[in-house]
């Protein structure tokens, strides 16, 4: 059976494993299974800072969460000692997501479920597509990523927004600063100091601006206490891991210096460059040869045009020929034809025609 494309990939890609057969096997299975993964290879930085080129398995993982399907993105690192050591297995969230910390799951999105410990007792029952499987029951329980909330925190009414006609002789006597407070300090939403004023009654009537209900509706207002109110703070946003670790960096004036870069890397990159120039050369070399080639075939056929017209003419002209020979041998054989029917019609000669004396006396 041929292999595809990303099989061959594959093969040509599990060679620097030290076991290459089973590396491939497990990965080939993983892909079988499930279609949504894909692999590639990539550059992975351990805690340590060590970098090493390692296959990755990576795409969207479909689970069934209280009878709705979602898709979780995922990347599993095979690491270059397996099966012995297990992959590394992590949630990469999108921009609009954010990681669920758990028992099995730190804040960077680092898997520790059941299987992977399993995988390190014994790793000649495990697989990638057992890893795989297993993750999906572990979200199935419980998600590991949830949708990052848009726009600012939902904050509680301010105290002033319904107001109340304050005690006095008429209601047009409410002074101007009291609505203007609340607006001028919306960070403590602290009310002027004096009495608060009475809560509205059911019923509606002393909302009525009538000066004749108002003092009936206000007359009992000192009996309320004269201390002011506490001042309302508004409830601080539930903390978040991710935010916490970037809310620093949000605050500061100035860019970060650069990461230096890893001095491995840069030495693949040199090695990579290398060997990309060397064949580059040696491409160049054969396309020059290739072109010199073709150049002399073109030559050879351009001065042999002149020679294939002259053999030409020479075959007309002996084409020519032939045919004069054709009609003229025609002819003889026509002639030829016309005696021997001239001979037929004779007819048998007779023995006294063709037996004769030697003398004119024997003749008679």
């Amino acid at each position: 059976m041929a292999l595809s494309l990303t099989q061959k990939w594959l093969r040509d890609n599990v060679q620097p494993y030290s076991a290459p057969d089973r590396v491939y096997a497990d990965v080939d299975g993983a892909l079988s299974r499930f279609p949504s993964l894909r692999p590639k290879s990539d550059v992975y930085t351990y805690d340590d800072g060590r970098v090493q080129l390692l296959l990755c398995v990576h795409g969207l993982l479909p689970i069934s969460y209280r009878g709705n399907a979602y898709h979780i993105p995922v990347a599993i690192w095979i690491q270059r000692s397996h099966p012995q050591d297990p992959p590394l297995a992590y949630v990469v969230p999108t921009a609009d997501m954010l990681v669920r910390p758990g028992p099995h799951l730190d804040p960077s999105g680092r898997l520790g479920i059941e299987y992977l410990q399993q995988w390190v007792r014994k790793s000649e029952g495990c697989s990638v597509s057992g890893l795989v499987e297993a993750m999906q029951g572990e979200f199935g329980r419980s998600p590991p990523v949830y949708a990052k909330p848009h726009g600012p925190p939902v904050l509680p009414p301010k105290p002033m927004q319904t107001q109340s006609p304050a005690p006095g002789p008429s209601p047009a006597q409410i002074p101007s600063p009291a609505l203007a407070a609340p607006a001028q300090a919306p960070p403590n939403y602290q009310l002027p100091p004096r009495p608060p004023p009475p809560p509205p009654p059911p019923n509606p009537t002393p909302y009525q601006p009538q000066p004749s209900f108002v003092p009936q509706q206000f007359a009992p207002q000192p009996q309320y206490p004269p201390a002011p109110p506490p001042p309302v703070v508004a409830s601080p946003p539930i903390p978040n891991l991710l935010d916490a670790d970037e809310a620093p960096a949000l605050g500061v004036g100035s860019a970060a210096p650069p990461v230096p870069p890893n001095p491995q890397i840069v030495s693949l990159h040199n090695e990579v460059h290398a060997k990309l120039s060397s064949s580059l050369a040696s491409l160049s070399t054969a396309l020059a040869l290739d072109a010199e080639r073709l150049r002399a075939h073109q030559g050879a056929l351009l001065a042999g045009e002149p020679a294939i017209r002259d053999e030409m003419a020479r075959l007309e002209a002996v084409r020519d020929v032939c045919n004069g020979v054709v009609g003229r041998v025609g002819a003889v054989v026509s002639g030829a034809e016309s005696w021997v029917n001239d001979v037929r019609g004779r007819g048998e000669p007779s023995v006294d025609e063709l037996v004769c004396g030697v003398s004119i006396v024997g003749n008679q």
